[in-house]
């Protein structure tokens, strides 16, 4: 019998589960949301929702760590690029998940997520910033440069998903890359 972690039945009723719950999420929020209602809307019976999961939150705590990973894992392959060559990966990697995105920045939400999201960029930024500027991690004004570039970017991003992604990509992308090439100048000219 093939290992649960790589049978493809396995994985393609995981990744309904985590869609159906993102889409449900986007609507209201985590507490009112049953198991009944998630096994409903992606049409499986309960008994294979709780083969997988044994509750709603165990979907959500699932869901949250695979989503913050991979994002974790794509800033620390693209970050060191130039801004113009890391965004275009965000941008396909947000298009390859857009129900998960739609809820993390959803109103409905619980904001765990999206706080959870805004430190990992915080965190990531700073270890990215100290490794090519040799910045200073108590300096007062680089904490200030890290909240503003990790919530514009973050904003950035909502808007655009919560818009239904109106806005062309390319636009955004290139809007996005502008600005954090303009504080990443301003992070070199602070080192001199």
């Amino acid at each position: 019998m093939p290992d649960k972690k790589t049978d493809r039945r396995t994985l393609k009723t995981r990744r309904a589960i985590y869609e159906g719950l993102a889409e449900l999420l986007a609507e209201k929020s985590l507490k009112n949301i049953t198991v009944q209602e998630l096994s409903d809307k992606i049409d499986i019976h309960r008994v294979t929702f709780y083969k997988h999961f044994k509750d709603i939150y165990d979907v959500y705590e699932q869901l949250e760590q695979g989503i913050l990973n991979g994002l974790e894992q794509l800033i620390i392959e693209y970050g060191e690029k130039p801004p113009f060559a890391f965004y275009p990966e965000m941008f396909r990697y947000i298009e390859d998940h857009p129900k998960i995105f739609k809820m993390i920045f959803s109103p409905h939400n619980t904001g765990f997520i999206y706080t959870k999201l805004l430190e990992l960029v915080e965190k990531l930024t700073l270890k990215i910033w100290k490794e090519r500027f040799g910045i200073d991690t108590g300096d007062p004004m680089t904490e200030q440069v890290i909240l503003f570039h990790s919530n514009g970017c973050l904003a950035l991003i909502a808007n655009w998903v919560m818009s239904d992604y109106a806005k062309p990509k390319e636009f955004v992308v290139k809007t996005i890359s502008a600005l954090d090439d303009n504080t990443v100048k301003f992070m070199q000219n602070r080192k001199k």
